[in-house]
């Protein structure tokens, strides 16, 4: 009871005062540790895992409008490259901003699963392009593994991502239906990345039960109304909201037991 109501604390401080990315403030990483970073963009999704061993992986781009934004906070953390981009939709807020990016860091692999659509077509190059189908687990690095929990033939694809201990569950799509599929995994996340900017119904409270995560991530798009009531499900849960839009970037750090936030 103790924790759920600090964490509810720490959950009402944040939303009164939004915090900066400062990189200044984050440690050099060790071997085994890792930085997952979920960037606040005006406009579209984006997030950022760095690991220890130099490996950097980015999810998703955002949308042209969040160019300039995306491109400020990744001179925060000094990538030397992009080993690898995922794409978890196929629509410009997702996909926007991959042929700047495919160029400026030096992209090697860029990931999505279906076929692409017209929007993402013209950001990525055939030359680097891979698909992901349903069920596979990818090694991305010593001891990161992603597991593809839902793929779709339109170009969802929702994520379970491990990294010893730890879990998030990175969610592309916010139908209830989708979750039995989702559910055919074993996966106990820490984390929920909420899917379409939380406008929609899943997680349910069915779901949430099941899972139990800790901490919830919503991302913001221009046009984009949230549920409100799937955040009061996820407050009543005792989950902790991270609305980026209110909220800032939001950096978690994980060795291969804990994760903590750090911004």
């Amino acid at each position: 009871m103790k924790r759920n109501v600090l964490w509810c604390l720490i959950g009402l401080l944040l939303l009164i005062y939004p915090l900066e990315l400062d990189s200044e403030a984050l440690d050099v990483l060790k071997e085994n540790e890792l930085y997952m970073a979920f960037l606040s963009l005006p406009d579209g999704e984006s997030t950022l895992i760095q690991t220890g061993n130099e490996k950097n992986i980015l999810i998703n781009t955002g949308s042209p409008k969040s160019e300039e934004k995306l491109l400020s906070i990744l001179e925060e953390f000094e990538l030397p490259a992009i080993d690898t981009l995922i794409l978890t939709k196929q629509s410009i807020d997702y996909c926007g901003n991959t042929k700047r990016l495919t160029k400026r860091y030096h992209v090697a692999n860029v990931i999505y699963t279906g076929k692409l659509s017209e929007a993402c077509k013209n950001q990525v190059s055939p030359k680097i392009a891979s698909t992901w189908k349903r069920s596979e687990l990818h090694e991305i690095t010593k001891n990161l593994q992603i597991r593809v929990l839902d793929a779709e033939p339109t170009g969802e694809m929702s994520l379970g991502i491990i990294y010893g201990q730890n879990s998030v569950l990175y969610m592309s799509n916010s139908t209830v239906e989708d979750e039995k599929q989702i559910g055919e995994y074993p996966l106990e996340p820490q984390i929920i990345k909420i899917g379409d900017y939380g406008q929609g119904n899943s997680p349910s409270e069915a779901f949430l039960e099941t899972i139990d995560p800790h901490i919830s991530i919503v991302f913001a798009c221009e046009e984009c109304k949230t549920n409100e009531g799937l955040i009061e499900r996820l407050n009543e849960s005792w989950i902790d909201v991270y609305p980026l839009k209110r909220i800032g970037t939001t950096i978690v750090k994980m060795d291969l037991e804990n994760y903590d936030i750090v911004t």
